[in-house]
This record gives structure tokens, C-alpha cells and sequence, in this order.
């Protein structure tokens, strides 16, 4: 049983230390992590978004997290993907308002990486950011949200992908191709125009292409199977399990991260604010799905993540939030299955079984 800390977003007094900042310093001292970071390189991974989305965890909450990591005597810096980072500032990301510097996690070239071989379907290997590979600590900040082709990203989400450099992360994308599920002796596309897997499409996220195959978007794709179903000929076999696969690639990743941090030097601290449906990634902020929950806090990522899962409640879901593009569907299981049609919960029992924590936890509200 692990310990997973909770500040909710509420107050019983009207005074600063009951906001969540306020409760965000009472966690960081709860993690007891304060001990292990005198004269040490401490990493804070997070995502610094991209373009005009403003859903990722404030400025005012990283800075709490870097003067705590500089008061008990370490030397912290910020990384993400060379991409976002050179763009931070714009979204009011700067070492002035963090404390401390933000660095490219791969160096301005992207090289900087440490190779690891994985041999998971047809992603052969990864390509770790040596920023990140290198510091003696890591501090995991996630903001908790949906992902298309995850259902969920939060702290496995920003290790597995947010760690990697590009090329990998396109890997990791694909695994969801390894498999064929389009059968271009029994597709009549080319031969008769048939375009019924097209049309019954709601997302739009199949095209036949002019090198004569059939490309579907995973990360848009909910997993509906209509174009299973309308295929004349049986050409096409999706499965759900596609998705699973990519889930089982991002517990291999985090495995393969958290390999560079032994002996619990590491924590993970999830923001579930602004819990909107799509990645960070995306550049923009749609509504938010729920009301804002709080901050979940834990040295288990396994246990801090399935924790943030429970607590986002379909039966919370705010009216108008979804975006009609998505066509959230009637099926059983957790919001971001009915909005994505992946089970999110794949990726934790996924790094339970690799061995990176429990899904039993109890809660501590702070």
C-alpha cells in the first residue's frame, strides 16, 4: 500500500496557506525527498505546453517546487523537448519567474541522448534525453488530462514521451501500425472507388492515400469499429488492442527512465486543474471536462496516477465541455474512454506489472 497525498481544491479558512499553493509547500515537505538533494543536479520534467495553451501547471506552482528543491541545498534546472522550451517564454515560462534555468533536455541540437534498446514490436529503440538521464534526482509535474492515443496523460505519459526526443516519441506513436489491420487484397478502393469506411467515419481519421494504402489516425481515432462493420469485403480488422499496445510501450519507457533514478530518487507530483481532453501538445486549452480536483502527490508513480484516475468522475463532467469533433460514445469505463475510447488505466496496471509500484493506495488529504 503507498501513500499518495491530496490537496483538494477547497478551503475551510480564508488565508493563503489553504490555497492550493499553500498546500503544495505542506506536500513537498510530506514527500520527505528534502534529505536526498544537497549539492545534487535535480531535474524537474514537465511539459512547458505549446503555443496559446494555458492549461499547464502555473508558473506560481513550479516556483514553490524549484525555492523547495533550493532551500534543502540541491540545484534544480527545468527541462522539456527542445521544441517547447524555445518557446516557454510565451507562455510565461522563464528562469526568472521559476528560479531557475530551463534547458532544452536533449541540448539545442536534440543529440544529446543515451540509446536503449527496447525490442517491443516495431519499436527497436529508445532515445533517452541525457539531461534528464544525467541528474542525480528527478521531480515529476504532470498536468493530468486526456490524451488521443493514451485516453490519459499524466506522470507515465510525461516520462515515457516528454523523455524521449523526437524520432523516438514518433516511434512510440506508431507501435499502433505494427499490426496490419487493412487488407489491400480485399480493399475494392482502387479498383471500384469504394469509400464506405471513409464515410461512416465521424472523426475523419482515415484517407486513402496516393502511395495506394489506407492511413488512419490513432490519436483521433475512439475505436468505434463503424469501418469494421461497413467493410463490403472484410478489408479492414482494427482492434481495440492496438491502442493497448502503445500504453504497454509508454510503461516500457518509463521503466527504462526511472532505471536512471534508483534507490527512490525520484517523485511525481500530478496537477488535476484545468483537466481539458486533449495533450498539452495540442497548442491550445479547450473547456475543462470537470471542475478542478486538486494536486495528487506521491514517491509511487503507479499509485499517483491511478489515484488522479479515480478521482476524475464521469458523473462530474461539465455540460458542454466535450467537444463535438470528439463524439463522446455510450461505453462503460473511466470519461477519457468514452471520449477517447482507450482505457486509460492500461499504462498503470501496465508499470504495476514492470515492477514501478502498486495500484493500491491510501490517501492522505492535506
Amino acid at each position: 500500500m503507498s501513500k499518495v497525498y491530496f490537496a483538494p481544491n477547497k478551503m475551510s479558512f480564508l488565508t493563503w496557506q489553504e490555497t492550493l499553493p499553500g498546500k503544495l509547500d505542506k506536500i513537498l515537505e510530506k514527500l520527505e525527498f528534502a534529505p536526498k538533494l544537497k549539492d545534487k543536479r535535480v531535474c524537474v520534467k514537465m511539459h512547458l505546453g505549446g503555443n496559446v495553451g494555458y492549461s499547464t501547471i502555473h508558473p506560481v506552482f513550479v516556483r514553490r517546487v524549484v525555492s523547495f528543491i533550493k532551500a534543502a541545498g540541491g540545484k534544480p534546472f527545468i527541462t522539456d523537448n527542445l521544441h517547447w522550451v524555445i518557446t516557454a517564454n510565451e507562455r510565461g515560462y522563464t528562469q526568472e519567474t521559476l528560479g531557475c534555468p530551463i534547458v532544452p533536455e536533449a541540448g539545442l541540437n536534440d543529440k544529446y541522448v543515451y540509446t536503449h534498446r527496447i525490442d517491443y514490436k516495431n519499436v527497436k529503440e529508445l532515445r533517452i534525453a541525457g539531461e534528464i538521464w544525467d541528474a542525480d534526482f528527478l521531480v515529476c509535474l504532470a498536468h493530468a488530462k486526456g490524451h488521443g492515443n493514451s485516453g490519459y496523460g499524466g506522470s507515465i505519459k510525461n516520462l515515457a514521451l516528454g523523455s524521449a526526443v523526437a524520432e523516438s516519441r514518433h516511434c512510440m506513436h506508431m507501435v499502433q501500425h505494427a499490426e496490419s489491420y487493412w487488407d489491400p487484397k480485399k480493399c475494392t478502393h482502387f479498383t471500384d472507388g469504394c469509400v464506405k469506411c471513409i464515410e461512416v467515419c465521424k472523426i475523419k481519421c482515415m484517407r486513402f492515400a496516393d502511395d495506394k494504402t489506407l492511413h488512419v489516425g490513432f490519436h483521433e481515432c475512439n475505436f468505434c469499429l463503424e469501418c469494421n462493420e461497413i467493410c463490403p469485403t472484410g478489408a479492414l480488422t482494427i482492434r481495440e488492442e492496438i491502442a493497448h499496445d502503445f500504453q504497454e510501450v509508454m510503461a516500457l519507457a518509463t521503466k527504462l527512465v526511472l532505471s536512471s533514478f534508483p534507490d527512490g530518487n525520484a517523485t511525481f507530483i500530478n496537477f488535476a486543474m484545468d483537466i481539458t481532453p486533449l495533450c498539452d501538445c495540442a497548442g491550445m486549452t479547450t473547456p475543462n471536462l470537470v471542475p478542478d480536483i486538486g494536486i495528487f502527490a506521491s514517491n509511487d508513480i503507479v499509485a499517483v496516477e491511478k489515484a488522479t484516475l479515480d478521482s476524475i468522475d464521469y458523473r462530474n463532467l461539465l455540460p458542454g465541455s466535450v467537444i463535438p469533433w470528439l463524439h463522446m460514445r455510450d461505453v462503460d469505463g473511466h470519461l477519457f474512454k468514452k471520449i477517447h475510447g482507450v482505457d486509460p488505466y492500461i499504462q498503470v496496471y501496465a508499470c504495476e506489472r514492470h515492477g514501478l509500484g502498486t495500484t493500491h493506495y491510501e490517501i492522505e488529504e492535506i
